[in-house]
């Protein structure tokens, strides 16, 4: 019976190739973009550092006492999915809590602390190399999480504090094809002692939240016996609690909360408390996180972060694409119904029933989609490198799991299947034999509720123009936005070490090579950056407890950035004053100046920020624009700055770094570094531009397969009003009239479909805007502007059929019926 309905099936679908294509074409890329889009959120999703025990494995988290209240995530489309996600909790701890933890409470099974201190140098032999990531963690690091050891001692952690763990990258890096496995490496900032290299463990995977390149025995840290002897006067280290098997994580989360109370929040409490009235010590708690679920929060410092909200928006527009997909496919069948309605009659003549002409339908649907699934996925490995520069996603080939492309592929298949498959089925089975035989007439059609599945495709389709074309405009904003300083030409870079005595000796180097080079206009350097990375400090002010953000700086910085001043002057060589710890000089922002009030006047000591005002400078965008200028106040960095910048003159960037490079080399043997400050402030919004890519080409694809839909429309119209187009025509109608006529009612219905896709895109994408403290206002002309192009895009589609329609001979008309 089945393979009956194959044949037919078959046979049917060679007789109409024209509509067959046309369905297979757009259903294959349908597929294909929404296959590269679950690949991408699959990757996403991907627990960063799995561990056997993992469902057991909790994160250590606390109520934050510093995040200022203005640095809370704004409310966005899907935030009641994500509201844990958006807890902003604080994650370094005290090296001592973790350790007292697991001797008070028979519940935990392990616990495991480590400190990721970023970028670090490292010697080998006589070189010096820079490597991304230096961790020292307890002797369980690898136990606990599922990073494998793939050379070398398995316990080389624990076995010796002497010795150290390398990554597969690092190994091939600096060893090539030698074995790395008994070698020594030492670290600039600890040149007490020497490591031995006892294992090589794999890389972290590209989406790990913890990443490492050397791992090291958290007690060769030299600082170690200085944090266990501060207690909680230091909180530098992440701590993991791994539970024994049957314990509640809700009832031991309880107990350990009881604990914490006379442990630590009050002698915190009393040690602190006067310097932190407003927190609220009544409510404080710790938190336990699940590992799973650590990969979509907030919290810093952590590695990387998927936001579940955008997980959600993605996986929203696979949904629209495969229905617009699907809703095409069923207007293109029932367009092409009337062409086998005569068929459809002969056969229930002969006696076949309704559910033989449904499972018919079905299968021939089932075939379609098979074969679009099929070549969808070939596209896909095809489409996978344009995909990859859209997005911006290192996603490769031998990254995707066949445990995953298989079950995806087969329930796509299924799905689109039953879901485009259905309705069709359903109306053409409902012809009747004898409305259809007598006169041996063709079955005329009229399925209203095809309008309904015009309107909601085009309406999706007008939602992703609209929203492409607010967030185009919004990046734009971004991009050209006064930032309220010159970014351009600035090269900065990088201190390799947290030394004051390099920081000295580079400063004056560098300083004066500065000075004596034609194509630098300006040398200055800072301890942190224009991109966040500053302080915050929390003060007292009337009793309120408030805060500011605080930026180490060099002398020339305000000039070389082209930063207004608006009162009183910048830091200056010619003040001695400046370099003063005791009258601390300050240069504050606005903000600042406007929070303080009258208790801050230029020249004179502020008691609430404990510093002496000597100018006030014009509110400019220290971090990214989804966060409001906040007060913000400029010390004089006296011993450490974290770059070194230079302002370069216009077309001499090749040559400044060709000679700093020089100049760097001639007093270091440290890597040379640098970056230029406009780039820094580009990636601040990467993720934001890539969603702006993603946005536009789910865009394309849906105009191009809605337009697929409108042309299978115009056709049912067409055919239909065969004999009334003839009757026009001998009565005298011109072509435009009949053109006109044939596209009224369908373009009403695109207009149906722009009214109600305009509230809803202005819904969705105020919701989105509101991520940005600074965002662009969406005005009425957007929505007709992309309402005129969504109009015109599709009364160009409907065009073909309508005129075709109208230039037939009258006689050829009137005889079709």
């Amino acid at each position: 019976m089945i393979r009956n309905y194959i044949k037919i099936a078959w046979r049917n679908l060679r007789n109409n190739r024209i509509f067959s294509i046309i369905n297979i074409v757009g259903l294959s890329f349908s597929v294909a973009f929404c296959l590269l889009l679950f690949f991408y959120i699959r990757k996403e999703q991907s627990y960063d550092s799995f561990s056997e025990n993992k469902d057991r494995l909790f994160r250590f988290e606390s109520t934050s006492f510093w995040s200022s209240p203005d640095s809370k995530p704004a409310k966005q489309l899907f935030s009641f999915l994500t509201k844990n996600d958006n807890a902003d909790n604080t994650l370094p701890t005290s090296l001592i809590i973790g350790r007292d933890i697991q001797q008070n409470f028979p519940e935990v099974k392990d616990i495991v602390r480590f400190q990721d201190q970023g970028s670090g140098l490292i010697k080998l032999n006589k070189e010096v190399y820079k490597t991304g990531h230096i961790l020292y963690a307890d002797d369980n690091f690898f136990k606990t999480f599922s990073f494998r050891i793939i050379k070398g001692n398995k316990e080389a952690l624990k076995s010796s504090i002497k010795n150290v763990v390398i990554s597969e990258n690092i190994a091939k890096k600096y060893f090539g094809n030698s074995d790395p496995i008994g070698k020594t490496i030492g670290l600039v900032s600890d040149t007490t002692r020497l490591f031995t290299i006892a294992a090589v463990a794999e890389n972290a995977p590209d989406n790990s939240s913890i990443e490492y390149d050397v791992v090291i025995p958290l007690q060769s840290d030299p600082g170690y016996a200085k944090n266990i002897k501060e207690g909680f006067n230091q909180s530098s280290h992440l701590l993991f609690i791994e539970l024994k098997e049957g314990v509640s994580m809700a009832s031991f989360s309880d107990r350990l909360n009881l604990w914490a109370k006379k442990y630590y929040v009050e002698p915190f409490a009393s040690t602190y408390g006067s310097s932190l009235k407003d927190f609220d010590f009544k409510n404080y708690r710790w938190y336990l996180r699940p590992l799973t679920d650590c990969h979509y929060n907030i919290s810093g410092p952590w590695g990387h972060y998927t936001d579940a909200k955008n997980i959600y928006q993605l996986a929203c527009l696979v949904i629209i694409i495969l229905l617009i997909a699907s809703l095409n496919y069923v207007l293109l069948v029932i367009s092409n119904a009337s062409a086998r309605s005569q068929e459809i009659g002969v056969r229930k003549v002969m006696g076949a029933s309704r559910k033989s002409i449904i499972m018919q339908f079905w299968v021939e649907t089932q075939i379609v989609i098979s074969i679009s699934v099929i070549i969808g996925l070939i596209l896909t490995f095809f489409l996978l490198p344009l995909f990859k520069s859209i997005i911006g996603t290192d996603l490769r080939i031998d990254n995707i799991d066949w445990k995953d492309i298989i079950p995806a592929v087969l329930i796509l298949d299924f799905s689109l299947g039953i879901l485009a498959g259905y309705y069709p089925a359903l109306i053409i089975s409902k012809i009747k034999p004898v409305s259809i035989l007598k006169s041996f007439r063709t079955f005329k059609i009229n399925p209203h509720f095809s309008r309904l599945l015009v309107v909601l495709q085009y309406t999706g389709s007008v939602v992703l123009m609209i929203s492409a074309f607010i967030i185009n405009r919004q990046m734009h904003f971004i991009n050209n936005k006064d930032l309220g300083f010159d970014k351009e030409q600035v090269l900065i870079v990088s201190n390799p070490v947290w030394t004051m005595d390099f920081t000295k000796h580079a400063k004056e180097q560098l300083g004066n090579f500065a000075k004596s080079q034609p194509y630098i206009s300006y040398f200055s350097g800072m301890n942190g950056g224009l991109n966040g990375a500053n302080n915050m400090s929390g003060f007292l002010l009337n009793g309120e407890q408030k805060w500011r953000k605080q930026l180490s700086v060099d002398y020339d910085y305000f000039e070389m950035l082209g930063i207004k001043l608006l009162q009183g002057r910048s830091f200056s060589r010619s003040f001695p004053t400046d370099s003063s710890r005791k009258n601390r000089p300050a240069v504050i922002n606005e903000s600042l100046l406007v929070l303080l009030g009258d208790k801050a006047k230029v020249g004179e000591y502020c008691e609430p920020i404990d510093a002496t005002i000597i100018g006030v400078v014009q509110d400019y965008n220290f971090e990214t624009l989804t966060k409001k200028i906040e007060p913000e106040e400029h010390v004089l960095g006296l011993n450490y700055e974290s770059s070194f910048m230079f302002k370069i003159k216009a077309g001499q960037i090749p040559t400044a770094i060709s000679g700093i490079g020089k100049e760097w080399k001639s007093f270091t043997n440290f890597p040379f570094e640098y970056t230029f400050l406009d780039d820094t402030i580009n990636k601040m919004y990467e993720s934001d531009q890539r969603w702006q890519k993603t946005i536009q080409s789910s865009c394309f694809f849906a105009i191009f397969i809605a337009c697929m839909g409108l042309f299978g429309l115009s056709s049912i119209n067409a055919i239909n009003r065969t004999k009334e187009i003839g009757i026009r025509k001998v009565l005298g109608a011109s072509v435009r009239n009949i053109a006109v006529t044939l596209s009224s009612g369908f373009m009403k219905m695109v207009m149906i479909a722009i009214i109600i896709a305009t509230p809803l895109s202005y819904w969705i994408m105020n919701k989105w805007l509101e991520d940005f403290a600074y965002r662009i206002e969406i005005s009425w002309w957007m929505f007709v502007m992309v309402g005129v192009i969504a109009f015109i895009i599709a009364l160009a589609t409907t065009s073909f059929q309508t005129i075709k329609a109208a230039v037939v001979n009258p006689v050829d008309s009137l005889r079709a019926e």
